[in-house]
């Protein structure tokens, strides 16, 4: 029970007691006095009827002034009865009252009866008495006094009662506002959002209190920032140009070949090797100064024109005057274009002392399982061609025949009439070697789409097929088969699955509905489903991102950011959106053992995931070296080769 609730009950029920207890004293010490004044006034009247009927009661002729006497009195109807006894106790008069009383419940002279005196006296003829007379007086006019009385007294002790209700009220809350507060900023302290309480109270224990918490969510915010910060350091310090500030080559290298050896995306795309021809001239002829301003202004325009153009893409400085732009998941005619824009605008920042031209690019394909020296020896030949045309651009000569839009189109169409997918599952196993949940990582059969069975079961390329999906507007209804598939295998499964989601359908909203009514109603159902969301979908996410992964969350969903670590961006939306794990990016896991600047990195990743109480899972783990060095930088989880290879999920 709140210490609210309890302080109200309590303090409630003193003034309850209190309320009851001073108005039973009022009304009995009301009573008292009113069955005083009851006896009193029998007695008085007892008296002076006594005296004034004397000369009368000694004749029997002269009883009937006697009675008329008597009913003088007991006509007014104070009395309840009136008895004249001779000598002898013979009753001479008798008169009585009913015993009714009109305005009085009867609970209430149940509760509190009036019980009058009879009072006596003796009727003396000379020195000879001549009897007694008895006197009663009615209690009805008692009752409605004692009545009357009660109700006054509770008005006024329920107003008084109501007054004390009132402060009670403010009171609790005086002292219960502030260590509520307390008590919502320790909850967000334990979700790492460090609030302060604006409103501090008067009270000095109470303030004392507040501030002190107060202290401590700014110091807490203070050492959590001081962490990312230390994070975003190191990543500048070993992933970063100096210069430009954008991404150097050794974070191209890392990130090219975890792209070429990815095989649960089966990248693809182009490679653009940017050249700043004119720079060593400018560096001769103006001074390093010149050249430096130079590289800038390329860097900034190539940035500028990925950053307008939507792709998935980065920029990259490999050296003094080379710039490389991986763009993932792009088609030829995209790259082109894109590559024209390049062009155009590099042209259009062109100076006289650019001799040579701003800049030359040449352009080269890339798909999962080349080589990075075989994809950048064909950029390179084709940069060498770009320097003797007046387009100042080459794309590498295509040796691959890829399937036109048409075809895929065709592919994607059958597929969804199909409505089935295989998948594979590759196990996530935890520090103790138990299995926290399969990643699955889905299949088409490639005979059956094209209707051959005769042939030896074949594959589509995933990595053809799910860039196609987007090119041709087809990954949300490719993710929902994906989704419907594995929803139909969940509750025979004995361990939690994990399925990936694009960043695409994530961005729509009608996705959003779609996967909320897809989602089994049982919560343990829910619970053996784990979502995985690419890190780039939290950078450029809404608020309706961030709805519907509460929703899920609150249906039992856990949620897994993935490749998590290449845009440190998305540290300020972990805060909000609170996922289960984080997946750490394969370039930083590759090799790790050897690479004392990844584990710098790694660790700072793993603290600031700790802190907001997320596990940490590292994928593409494919040898005991790098296994070992990322349990021994308390990665929580690991995934690759080396854990387990994927396995049929039927077998």
């Amino acid at each position: 029970m709140p210490l609210s609730r309890q302080l109200s009950l309590s303090l409630l029920a003193v003034l309850i007691l209190v309320f009851i207890g001073t108005l039973w004293i009022n009304a009995n010490n009301t009573r008292d006095f009113v069955a005083q004044q009851l006896a009193s006034h029998a007695q008085d009247t007892a008296t002076s009827l006594g005296l004034s009927i004397a000369p009368y009661t000694a004749t029997p002729d002269d009883l009937p002034v006697v009675d008329t006497m008597m009913n003088a009195i007991f006509d007014r109807g104070f009395y309840q009865s009136m008895i004249l006894r001779d000598a002898k106790r013979n009753v001479l008069i008798e008169k009585h009252n009913p015993d009714s009383v009109e305005g009085v419940p009867l609970w209430f002279r149940n509760l509190l009866p009036l019980n009058p005196p009879e009072s006596t006296t003796d009727v003396n003829d000379g020195w000879t008495m001549a009897g007694t007379l008895t006197v009663k007086s009615h209690p009805g006019f008692g009752y409605q006094q004692l009545w009357q009385n009660a109700l006054q007294a509770f008005w006024m002790i329920l107003a008084v009662f109501i007054g004390a209700l009132t402060l009670l009220y403010a009171l609790v809350k005086m002292i219960t506002t502030p260590l509520l507060a307390v008590v919502k900023q320790a909850d967000a302290i334990s979700k790492q959002q460090f609030e302060q309480i604006g409103l501090i109270p008067r009270t000095p224990e109470l303030k004392r209190i507040v501030l002190a918490v107060n202290r401590m969510s700014a110091q807490l915010a203070k050492l959590f920032n001081q962490l990312s910060s230390q994070a975003e350091r190191y990543r500048d310090f070993a992933y970063k140009d100096l210069l430009t500030g954008v991404a150097n080559r050794r974070a191209f290298e890392l990130a090219f070949e975890q792209l070429l050896a990815d095989s649960e995306q089966h990248a693809q795309g182009y490679l653009l090797l940017v050249r700043l021809t004119s720079l060593n001239e400018v560096n001769s002829n103006l001074g390093y100064q010149a050249g430096d301003e130079y590289v800038k202004l390329v860097s900034q325009e190539l940035c500028t024109v990925l950053t307008h153009s939507q792709l998935n893409g980065d920029v990259y400085r490999m050296s003094g005057a080379d710039f490389v732009l991986l763009l993932e998941d792009t088609e030829q005619q995209t790259c082109i274009a894109f590559t024209q824009r390049i062009i155009s605008q590099l042209n259009a920042i062109e100076k006289s002392e650019y001799r040579l031209g701003t800049a030359h690019v040449g352009v080269g394909s890339f798909n999962f399982g080349d080589s990075r020296t075989d994809v950048l020896e064909r950029a390179d030949n084709a940069l060498s061609g770009a320097s003797a045309t007046t387009d100042r651009w080459q794309l590498a000569r295509q040796e691959d025949l890829h399937h036109s839009n048409t075809e895929w189109r065709t592919q994607l169409n059958t597929i969804l009439q199909q409505n089935h997918a295989d998948f594979v599952a590759q196990p996530i196993e935890t520090r103790q070697g138990d299995t926290l949940y399969n990643e699955w990582f889905a299949r088409f059969n490639a005979d059956a789409v094209t209707g051959n069975s005769e042939q030896a079961q074949r594959y589509l390329p995933m990595g053809q097929l799910v860039p196609a999906s987007v090119r041709l507007n087809y990954a949300q209804k490719l993710d929902e088969l994906l989704i419907a598939s594995a929803l139909k295998q969940l509750t025979t499964q004995t361990h939690a699955i994990g399925l990936n989601v694009s960043r695409l359908s994530l961005s729509q909203t009608s996705f959003h509905q779609w996967l909320i009514n897809a989602l089994p109603q049982e919560r343990t159902a829910c619970a053996k489903l784990v979502l995985e969301i690419p890190e780039r979908a939290l950078v450029n996410g809404t608020d309706d991102l961030t709805h519907l992964i509460a929703v899920l969350k609150a249906r039992g969903v856990r949620i897994t950011v993935e490749r998590f670590g290449a845009q440190l961006a998305a540290i300020t939306h972990l805060r909000k959106i609170k996922p289960d794990y984080l997946k750490l990016d394969g370039r930083f896991v590759r090799n790790i053992h050897n690479e004392p600047d990844n584990q710098l990195f790694v660790q700072s990743l793993v603290n600031i995931a700790h802190g907001l109480n997320i596990q940490v899972i590292a994928e593409m783990v494919e040898d005991e070296a790098e296994a070992r060095c990322l349990l021994d930088l308390f990665v929580d989880h690991l995934q690759g080769y080396h854990i387990g290879i994927p396995t049929d999920t039927k077998v």
